[in-house]
């Protein structure tokens, strides 16, 4: 019996929490099969099987959360029994198979016999079953992250029933929201919906606590996945380092005058991010581009901007990296934005993508407001927060003028960067924009 046990997944994961099993207990598996997908405050990920055999026993039900180390499954590799849990001795091998009931049955005089007591086995499902269609139980085989099955559960929607149509038949919110509820007869009267084979492991429900006697409206979540990632990150970010923020405005009515004569239909983020690449990769603004390493004491130097660009999802907020960030023009920074910010929604990042991140930016674009104090992206010094750009009146040369403007929001670690720092760096970037000194606008003039 092989006890498979939740591998390193590097990083600094130590636990991640099961999203859906894509076996069953006595399902026979091939090495490689896909087992169970899961999901760690860096991404979701799927874990294969290390070798053949058919599934004994699952030790976790979707919701769970698995330390690294621990036993996820344990597959029957024809390779012999299982050790016994520490503490309790190995039980004689019996003669022959010996009746559920019988073992289930014995009391004091059978133990009094010398007989140990023995817990009642798991019944094993029938052969004749296996060739029956069984319909999946929707806590554990539905294609849906923790905070989506929550909202179906909130909603009365059975999971089972529902298309998903996120990546790999994935159920989003939007799938949940869109179908009839239960009480509506589409749920009720579904087939398919009879129990599974002997055997099979009910999924356990969680019951969050009951709410106080004197609010009885009140919901309660338990606070999983992305979301429980996110407020330990956010958490940890607030309580390791030293916030402060500098705010700089941008008159951005030159570059995006430039940018619609020049026919560029980009994204003003992506001109933002080509001006903070550009000046994080100068001499006197690296220590923004670096990190604190807290164990060693130590700032660590880094060579290279690998640019992170916080993304607003269904479950989250995730940060997918664009590496060399500094060989790519505009152009190139607007396309990798987008296909980042696509696949972040759509749940198909892949975890390096997620991870190694120097500096982050973050913008809610049109949404956005004035400015914004963002919290740090640890083990990074700095991050930018982008708000929308607006209208202003101006007074230039005794004329009145439109003006296009916005704020950048520089958070900085004031444990490695001083004031003197920030303000040097956002007047950088600030002079970048206003100029629109990009290959891009070359031999575009700038608007009055």
């Amino acid at each position: 019996m092989y006890r498979f046990e939740l591998p390193d997944i590097g990083e600094g994961v130590v636990e991640a929490e099961v999203v859906a099993w894509k076996v069953r207990e006595g399902d026979r598996v091939h090495e490689d099969q896909i087992l169970v997908e899961l999901l760690t405050d860096k991404a979701e990920i799927e874990i294969p099987s290390p070798r053949a055999g058919r599934v004994h026993r699952l030790h976790y039900q979707p919701g769970d959360v698995v330390p690294v180390g621990a036993v996820l499954l344990e597959i029957d590799d024809g390779a012999g029994a299982a050790a016994p849990p520490p503490g309790r001795a190995p039980e004689p091998a019996a003669p022959g198979p010996e009746p559920v009931a019988a073992r289930e049955t014995a009391g004091p005089a059978a133990r009094a016999a010398g007989h140990p007591p023995r817990m009642p086995e798991r019944p094993r499902p029938q052969p004749e079953l296996r060739a029956t269609p069984r319909a999946p139980a929707p806590r554990e085989e539905a294609q849906a992250v923790p905070a989506v099955r929550e909202l179906a559960k909130r909603l009365g929607v059975d999971l089972g029933l529902v298309r998903g149509t996120g990546p790999r038949g994935r159920i989003m919110r939007r799938d949940v929201e869109a179908f009839p509820a239960a009480g509506s007869g589409a749920a009720a009267d579904a087939p398919g919906q009879a129990a599974g084979p002997a055997g099979a492991r009910a999924p356990r429900t969680e019951r969050a606590p009951e709410p106080p006697s004197d609010e009885p409206d009140w919901e309660r979540q338990p606070l999983r996945g992305l979301r429980r990632a996110i407020a330990r990150r956010m958490l940890q970010a607030r309580r390791t380092a030293a916030h402060f923020t500098y705010v700089e405005e941008v008159d951005a009515s030159g570059l995006l005058a430039r940018s619609r004569a020049a026919g560029l239909d980009l994204s003003p983020l992506a001109f933002i991010a080509h001006a903070v690449v550009r000046a994080l990769s100068r001499s006197e603004h690296r220590v923004l581009n670096s990190s604190i390493d807290d164990a060693r004491e130590e700032i660590v130097w880094k060579p290279t901007v690998h640019l992170g660009i916080a993304t607003a999802t269904e479950e989250g907020l995730l940060v997918p990296v664009i590496r060399d960030a500094a060989r790519l023009s505009v152009r190139e920074l607007a396309e990798a934005i987008a296909l980042r910010a696509r696949r972040a929604r759509e749940g198909d990042l892949e975890p390096g993508e997620l991870r190694g991140s120097t500096f982050t930016i973050t913008s809610l674009g049109r949404l956005g407001g004035i400015l914004s104090t963002p919290i740090l992206n640890l083990p990074e010094v700095a991050i930018l927060g982008v708000g929308r750009i607006r209208a202003v009146p101006a007074l230039e040369a005794g004329e009145l003028r439109e003006r296009q403007v916005l704020n950048l929001s520089l958070s900085v670690d004031h444990r490695i960067a001083d004031g003197l720092a920030a303000a040097r760096f956002a007047l950088d970037v600030k002079e970048i924009l206003e100029r629109a000194d990009f290959p891009e606008l070359a031999g575009e003039r700038s608007a009055p």
